[in-house]
């Protein structure tokens, strides 16, 4: 009942990935705010004007980048492994991550559907063609901010970089005491970070971590910040592409690719 529920009240564009979201991430987010933002989001899903202008931003960036992605002018064939060495499905995975990191680094729209479907190798030129669809928006420069922020605090081991971010997931709510710290434990086992440097990623283990950070919150009766269930769209379509790769990724080598030195993290 209560999936069918979400279903409904999800509009159209995301209900592909709801089978990979935790319900307990109903009892977390502010409602009225995130149905507002979506909505926001669906009106201009099928404008391919609006799509086109966000895209030409997104080609703008990278053709300064050297990151070797191009921006798709029209929809590719789904991108398929099978056939492809580990070396190359390697190199298919750190395209992906740079996508995904360059994109939290700019200051322009986020394309959140970076499924397969999306994505095409070009194995002589060793590049990565990205076709954005209309599932796009426009962050608020605190909420990136404080995403970049969440990267550094683990990645570059910066403690008020790190409490900037974490606050994301105890937004406008008083949550009982010591939930940062259960929040951050939770945080470091989906992070994986270890003395190995490269993960395989997996949206099984996705799921499972964030429906324990889900419980967490809700028991804390804590409440995330709105632009965070999109975020989360966006990264389950990168774990279902780069688990469909299936080989050790090294993301914190993508993010500091894409990164520039902060003197610290700019709070509002």
């Amino acid at each position: 009942m209560v999936a069918e529920w979400a279903r409904r009240l999800t509009p159209e564009p995301f209900r592909d990935f709801l089978p990979y979201t935790s319900l307990s991430a109903l009892k977390v987010i502010h409602t009225a705010d995130v149905i507002k933002r979506a909505l926001k989001i669906a009106q201009h899903y099928g404008s391919d004007a609006a799509r086109l202008r966000a895209a030409q931003d997104l080609a703008a960036s990278l053709s300064t980048s050297g990151l070797g992605i191009q921006v798709a002018r029209s929809p590719l064939a789904p991108l398929d492994v099978t056939a492809l060495s580990a070396e190359t499905r390697a190199a298919i995975g750190s395209r992906v991550l740079d996508l995904y990191f360059h994109q939290l680094q700019g200051n322009g729209p986020w394309f959140l559907d970076l499924r397969p479907r999306h994505l095409a190798w070009h194995d002589a030129q060793r590049s990565l063609s990205f076709f954005p669809s209309g599932l796009w928006y426009q962050p608020e420069p605190d909420f990136r901010r404080r995403v970049q922020s969440l990267y550094e605090g683990f990645y570059r081991q910066d403690r008020p970089a790190l409490a900037a971010g974490i606050e994301l997931y105890s937004w406008n709510s008083h949550p009982r005491a010591g939930f940062s710290q259960r929040i951050e434990g939770l945080l470091r086992e989906h992070f994986g970070l270890s003395d190995a440097p490269e993960i395989r990623f997996s949206i099984d283990q996705f799921r499972s971590t964030f429906d324990r950070i889900f419980r967490e919150t809700a028991d804390s009766r804590a409440k995330l910040h709105p632009d965070l269930t999109f975020l989360g769209v966006g990264l389950v379509g990168l774990y279902l592409t780069l688990e469909q790769l299936d080989v050790p990724l090294n993301a914190r080598r993508a993010f500091e690719a894409s990164a520039p030195l902060r003197d610290g993290p700019k709070a509002a």
